[in-house]
């Protein structure tokens, strides 16, 4: 039995491009978010693993951590949606499973990430603009906030390992 709603694949990338075409978010849409962001925790911890000094490993274990906060959050707008619903273990989350166990810290890579978390802002935003309840839509706007800084380390570890101009 697949956790995700008809529609979704079971890849990250895909399934949050499906969500990017939708707004407001539907409860399932939250649920779906939620296990997204619990797979941005492994996805850091992944590079980090393969990071070559303390600082960078630092850098992203904290977005790492904040993307399980995401989750937390969204598992908040959830319930003032009148939904309910509880994370499934880690390792059921199909995201996660999908997730290589270290990911190589190259230019290229941590240049798209750092794109992607960029972007995140914009779409929860764009997610917040769209959400009739406040509590809501403040909750989106935070996680939008909190990968624009997520961006920002990744700049600094690109940084840190001469990946920037």
């Amino acid at each position: 039995m697949s956790l995700l709603p008809p529609g979704f694949p079971d890849d990250v990338f895909g399934a949050f491009e499906v969500l990017k075409g939708r707004a407001p978010l539907s409860v399932e849409d939250l649920k779906v978010l939620a296990m997204i962001e619990v797979s941005g925790e492994y996805l850091y911890q992944a590079i980090a693993r393969a990071a070559p000094d303390d600082e960078c490993k630092a850098l992203l274990k904290r977005n790492g951590q904040e993307e399980r906060g995401h989750a937390h959050r969204m598992l908040k707008a959830i319930y003032l949606k009148g939904g309910e619903f509880t994370l499934p273990a880690d390792g059921e989350i199909p995201f996660v499973r999908n997730t290589p166990q270290e990911i190589p810290t190259n230019a290229e890579f941590l240049e798209m990430l750092a794109d992607a978390e960029d972007g995140g802002d914009e779409i929860y935003a764009r997610w917040a603009d769209a959400e009739p309840d406040a509590e809501v839509a403040r909750l989106l706007r935070l996680n939008g906030r909190e990968e624009a800084r997520h961006g920002e380390r990744v700049n600094e570890v690109r940084k840190r390992l001469g990946m920037t101009a």
